[in-house]
């Protein structure tokens, strides 16, 4: 009797041990190493994942992010792609999910360089300070400009500097956090010039040889170099510094297609071109610098010149 009553018990078991043997223990939880990470853009940062019970058999855990701009995730390895928030979440094939909420910060400016920190700019001209920001991969886009006189000079969002009367102002380029630049601008009063006794007779043959005439001892596209005459007469060009250093996409982009052109225009005109349109050979004449070269050839241009006229008539 007792022999089969202990039989009985044995059978009775098989079924739970052939159950523990041959079906897997569903998992019933999930715990992530953490659940609020901040990162800085370009960032990569690895979540632990880890199941329960612990003897239930582990699978593969399916990993998402609710905003792969933001933040991307594989295998609980995250990597920052831009500044926001997003939800990462880890979840097995029977639905249990745990999360972690990502912060992803910009890339903190430590220092801002402007283009000059020195310049002088005639009334009613226009100037452009660029900024660089440190590290290069920092945003700029964030980046706010301010004048200490707006009556002698106004600055735009994109640096642009317009004198408005003769004086002294501070132009500063700021950063979001607190980092900023510096760059002292003079306004100068426009020189009047001593007008040439017109000729009975007027014409623009005439008007060229006055305008020649009196730039006689002057640095002009006859005597000197494009790089010489962009130095003297920085405040004549968009960029006086383009026959001899590379533009880049960031400075050409914020450009209007008006200074596009002008910019292109201005590479030409430091060789002495011959201009078709009446409005441009007009504007050139009125330089100090400015003169016709009859023999002009688009083979002068060097190759950084050829550069830049690609690069700013991407953007024109």
């Amino acid at each position: 009797m007792k022999r089969t009553a202990l039989l009985l018990f044995i059978l009775a078991l098989v079924p739970f041990v052939f159950c523990s043997c041959f079906f897997d223990k569903e998992i019933e939880s999930i715990e992530l190493s953490e659940t609020e990470v901040t990162m800085t853009v370009g960032d990569s940062f690895k979540i632990e994942a880890k199941t329960l019970p612990e003897d239930a058999k582990t699978k593969a855990l399916d990993w998402t992010s609710s905003d792969n701009k933001i933040v991307t995730v594989s295998d609980g390895t995250l990597k920052a792609k831009s500044a926001g928030t997003a939800v990462v979440t880890a979840k097995t094939e029977n639905d249990i999910k745990s999360s972690c909420n990502v912060t992803v910060a910009d890339i903190e400016v430590t220092s801002i360089n402007l283009s000059s920190t020195d310049v002088s700019v005639k009334e009613g001209k226009k100037i452009q300070l660029i900024a660089k920001t440190q590290p290069s991969d920092a945003p700029s886009g964030v980046l706010k400009w301010s004048s200490s006189d707006k009556k002698v000079a106004t600055v735009n969002s994109e640096g642009f500097v317009t004198g408005v009367k003769s004086g002294v102002a501070s132009i500063t380029c700021k950063s979001e956090n607190g980092k900023e630049a510096i760059c002292t601008v003079t306004v100068k009063t426009e020189q009047a010039t001593n007008p040439t006794a017109p000729s009975t007779s007027p014409n623009q043959d005439s008007t060229k040889s006055s305008s020649s005439a009196s730039k006689k001892g002057k640095i002009t596209t006859q005597n000197s170099s494009p790089s010489e005459i962009g130095n003297t007469y920085k405040n004549d060009f968009v960029f006086y510094d383009s026959s001899y250093r590379k533009l880049n996409d960031y400075e050409v982009s914020r450009l209007s297609s008006a200074e596009i052109q002008q910019a292109i225009n201005e590479i030409y005109a430091r060789y002495g071109r011959v201009f078709k349109d009446a409005q441009i050979r007009t504007y050139f004449h009125s330089t100090e610098w400015y003169i016709e070269n009859p023999s002009y050839s688009d083979s002068n241009v060097n190759d950084i010149e050829k550069a830049n006229l690609s690069l700013l008539v991407k953007y024109r």
